[in-house]
């Protein structure tokens, strides 16, 4: 079979024709671009202890010690807070009077934290709870030798706050906790 000169043309015509075409659809797919800029802040919840103290010179019996520990969210998320106050020996216990704990904790003897009752916030005037004591009264008739190695050692941890985490209710900062710790 013999092929005309205008058929031959013709294939090579259509050819060039389909490369034409094939090269401009993947050049201009190559060539395209979009750009999406998604911003996302990460959230976190960090706490401090801080304190009001003015340590004593030395410790003696009947002695009575300002110390006020709280907790402040650093944060950038509403959380809330519990916390311990541990003594560094058992007989550094039996040597201080009963700690006169703040209105707003919530003492829980299963886990032997203080719950504080409010929502931490991220503004300055929300972000810190009230003192958990603001007291240290050593017993009347101790030994001086007895307080060496007296000390209270605080632990603080928070959890965020979240509409899932018991919303409004009374008891929302067990809740939160609880959550948490399933």
């Amino acid at each position: 079979m013999k092929l005309k000169g205008k058929t031959i043309f013709c294939i090579i015509l259509c050819c060039i024709l389909v490369c034409y075409c094939s090269f401009g659809v993947t050049y201009s797919y190559l060539i395209t671009s979009d750009e999406a800029v998604n911003t996302m802040k990460i959230g976190e919840i960090k706490t401090e202890i801080n304190e009001r103290y003015d340590p004593p010179k030395e410790l003696k019996p009947g002695l009575e010690i300002q110390k006020a520990p709280y907790v402040t969210n650093t944060g950038n998320l509403p959380c809330y807070v519990r916390m311990r106050a541990d003594f560094s020996t058992s007989k550094a216990k039996s040597l201080c009077e009963n700690l006169d704990i703040g209105s707003n904790w919530e003492y829980d003897a299963n886990d032997g934290y203080y719950y504080y009752k409010k929502l931490l916030g991220t503004d300055d005037n929300n972000n810190e709870t009230e003192p958990l004591f603001t007291t240290v009264k050593i017993v009347n008739g101790c030994e001086k030798a007895d307080l060496i190695g007296f000390d209270i050692l605080l632990y603080a941890e928070a959890v965020q706050s979240t509409a899932g985490s018991g919303g409004n209710s009374n008891n929302a900062y067990k809740t939160a906790f609880d959550n948490y710790h399933k």
